[in-house]
């Protein structure tokens, strides 16, 4: 029972456990493409189901060593969108929300592109704790509809309509539940020179530098 008793009170430190069907998301369109007060609440209480998008670590192989290679960091990367699923009112209200937000984006009448910085907007997906409360989440910057999916009929079915939409975006930020980043900032200063690129610490560039200069006036040693 100890061992019970300290796996709850470790959720309830943080909160308890995450209800996975309590969550927020807010969208908020172009004013320019969807100028009507109201219709982005209306959306965001519509999202039936989302995923809120993780981060990965892009890595080479290194193999300019002896032995056995190894994976090294590289860079960031992302999913390549993020998809929602809305449901869909009667009058198709959710669809044509997202589909004057893409024809602002691309002009069926003139064939013509907006202005990008004008119909990227950010995107916030929160986890709700029980008294629907946000306790954590993430922003996605840039974000505008990539895909309108298509609405699927039939006879069979009695389900409510849905409409899945793709979003594309540029960058994730962790939020608290208050919408403050908590990414872990670094002040340092790393070298950009690409002789040094590939060295983690500045007493690894010196042990390398006397090494050289040892070698070159013929004295034997490493400099360590």
């Amino acid at each position: 029972m100890a061992a019970l008793d300290t796996f709850i009170s470790s959720f309830s430190k943080y909160g308890g456990p995450a209800q996975l069907n309590r969550f927020e998301v807010i969208i908020i369109a172009p004013v320019e493409a969807v100028p009507a007060y109201g219709d982005d609440r209306h959306v965001s209480f519509r999202v039936e189901e989302v995923t809120m998008p993780g981060r990965n670590i892009r890595t080479v192989t290194n193999e300019n060593i002896y032995g056995p290679t190894h994976e090294m960091a590289q860079g960031l990367t992302y999913a390549e969108t993020v998809d929602i699923t809305f449901y869909l009112s009667a009058d198709h209200f959710e669809r044509n929300y997202f589909r004057k937000w893409m024809e602002f984006i691309y002009k069926p009448n003139t064939n013509d592109l907006e202005y990008y910085n004008r119909y990227i907007v950010p995107m916030s997906i929160y986890q709700l704790d029980k008294d629907t409360k946000p306790t954590a989440g993430v922003t996605l910057t840039e974000v505008f509809p990539k895909t309108l999916g298509p609405v699927e009929f039939s006879n069979s079915s009695s389900d409510i309509g849905r409409q899945q939409v793709s979003f594309a975006f540029k960058e994730i930020i962790f939020i608290d539940g208050d919408g403050n980043d908590t990414t872990l900032t670094d002040n340092r200063t790393f070298p950009r020179n690409a002789q040094y690129s590939s060295w983690a610490t500045e007493a690894e560039r010196r042990r390398v530098e006397v090494a050289a200069s040892n070698i070159r006036s013929g004295r034997p040693g490493t400099g360590l």
